[in-house]
C-alpha cells in the first residue's frame, strides 16, 4: 500500500496530516533502508535529523521534555543515554511535529519552548521508538507518546495512532514486536494496528513484571485501517479473558503461553470504575 486515500480518512487524522509535518531523527547512515515517504507523504529533508548532529539539539529536547511528562510518573523515564543509544541512533524515531511559533501557548510552556528565540524551532509532537531486531523485517517499539495528554487548547485526538501507522511503514517492518502493561491505556492504539499474538504475559525482567510481549505482523492495509472514517474498534468475541490487576490470573496465561499455547490479544473492555477487562483468543493446537 503506497498511498492513503485521504478522503477516506477520518476527519481528526485528516486534520492532523494537514497540521503537522512528519519527521524522522536516526543516524544517516540507516536512512537507506527506510522509506522516507510512508504512506505517500514524505518527510521533508529539513525534517531529517542525524542524533550525532549538533543542530538537531532542539529536537532531542523535545523528544526529552515528551517523555517526561509523558512517562516521569511510571518509573520510566529514559536516561539520555538509552535514547541516544537504544532509540536515535540504531533505531528510528518518527512522528509529527510543527515549528514553536505554531503551537498553542500551554503546549509551548509544556515544552519550555516560549519566546520568540524558539519560533523556529520545530517541536516533534508525536514520537513512536522502534528498535531494529537482529531477525530480517523485525522491529521493536520501544515508546509511544503523543503531546496530547498536555495539549488543552487544541487536543491532537488519534496523533499517537497515526504516528505510530506510519512509523511501521517508515521502518519498513515486516513484524513489530513490543512490550506494555496490562493496564496501559495505550493498548487499544496497538490492537488496532494488527493481530497480536501473545508471546509471554508476566515479565519480571522488566520494571513492571504485569508486562505483556507481543507480536504484530505488518499489513499494510490493516495498519490504516484505523485512521479511516470507516472503521470501528471491536467491541466482542474471545474465549477467556483477565483483569489487568488479576496478577495471578497473568500469571496462569503465561504458563499456558510457556506450555506452547497459541493466544491473541484480541480487545480492551474498558469499565467505569473497574481495571480494564482484556479478552483473549485461544487457537487451537
Amino acid at each position: 500500500m503506497d498511498h492513503l486515500d485521504t478522503a477516506a480518512l477520518s476527519a481528526r487524522h485528516r486534520h492532523l496530516i494537514d497540521t503537522c509535518q512528519p519527521y524522522l531523527m536516526t543516524a544517516r547512515s540507516n536512512l537507506g533502508a527506510l522509506n522516507l515517504a510512508p504512506f505517500g507523504l514524505a518527510i521533508r529533508e529539513d525534517r531529517i535529523f542525524d542524533p550525532t548532529r549538533l543542530s538537531s539539539g532542539p529536537v532531542i529536547e523535545a523528544l526529552h521534555a515528551m517523555d517526561a511528562f509523558s512517562f516521569g510518573d511510571q518509573a520510566m523515564l529514559m536516561p539520555r543515554w538509552v535514547l541516544f543509544d537504544c532509540g536515535e541512533f540504531p533505531g528510528l524515531i518518527f512522528g509529527f511535529g510543527r515549528p514553536a511559533r505554531d503551537l498553542p501557548v500551554d503546549v509551548r510552556r509544556a515544552y519550555k519552548v516560549e519566546g520568540r528565540r524558539h519560533d523556529e524551532d520545530f517541536i516533534p509532537l508525536s514520537m513512536w521508538i522502534a528498535i531494529r531486531c537482529a531477525e530480517q523485517g523485525a522491529w521493536f517499539g520501544h515508546n509511544l507518546a503523543s503531546a496530547n495528554l498536555v495539549a488543552r487548547a487544541e487536543p491532537l485526538d488519534g496523533l499517537a495512532t497515526l504516528t505510530k501507522a506510519f512509523g511501521l511503514l517508515a521502518a519498513r517492518a515486516e513484524r513489530q514486536y513490543g512490550a506494555t502493561q496490562w493496564a496501559s491505556a495505550s493498548l487499544n492504539i496497538h490492537l488496532g494496528l494488527g493481530r497480536m499474538r501473545l508471546l509471554g504475559a508476566y515479565t519480571p525482567a522488566h520494571t513492571h513484571p504485569e508486562t505483556l510481549v507481543y507480536r504484530i505482523d505488518v499489513d499494510p492495509e490493516r495498519v490504516a485501517a484505523p485512521l479511516k472514517a470507516s472503521w470501528r474498534r471491536r467491541d466482542e468475541g474471545g474465549d477467556r479473558f483477565v483483569d489487568a490487576d488479576d496478577t495471578e490470573a497473568i500469571k496462569a496465561l503465561h504458563a499456558d503461553l510457556e506450555a506452547g499455547q497459541q493466544i491473541d490479544l484480541l480487545r480492551a473492555e474498558r469499565r467505569a470504575g473497574l481495571p480494564n477487562r482484556l479478552w483473549l483468543l485461544s487457537h487451537p493446537g
